[in-house]
């Protein structure tokens, strides 16, 4: 059974809180993966089945609302935060993300780094 949006965010939280991220990073995590499974349900998307093209989809989307709220576009590197967020969001969800089979060879030792350092 997969688990609701509130359970997804409480364990993100609790990850992030044991890992000592700062309170401040924990929130603001919170608030990225809620608005990610907000747009996700609106579209009626499992995040079980989340894709890295839906995840790109939803970037596109949140830069046309950043733009519509403030009237201009982000900056270049605004996407960074509410990416990590949404990527951690994903792998308590669908328990491995980015998908191995989106990993091309090259970035292959870079991931299995990165992936132990955060478990």
């Amino acid at each position: 059974m997969s688990k609701s949006h509130d359970e997804l965010i409480a364990e993100l939280a609790k990850l992030l809180t044991k890992q000592n991220y700062n309170p401040v990073v924990v929130a603001n995590h919170r608030l990225y993966a809620r608005a990610f499974l907000d747009y996700l349900a609106e579209r009626d998307m499992p995040v079980a089945t989340v894709t890295p093209l839906q995840v790109e989809q939803y970037f596109c989307h949140a830069v046309q609302r950043f733009r519509v709220r403030y009237g201009r576009s982000p900056s270049p590197r605004w996407h960074k935060l509410p990416h990590t967020a949404v990527c951690k969001l994903l792998r308590l969800a669908q328990g491995e993300w980015p998908p191995v089979a989106e990993i091309g060879p090259d970035a292959m030792p870079r991931h299995a780094i990165c992936h132990e350092y955060e478990t």
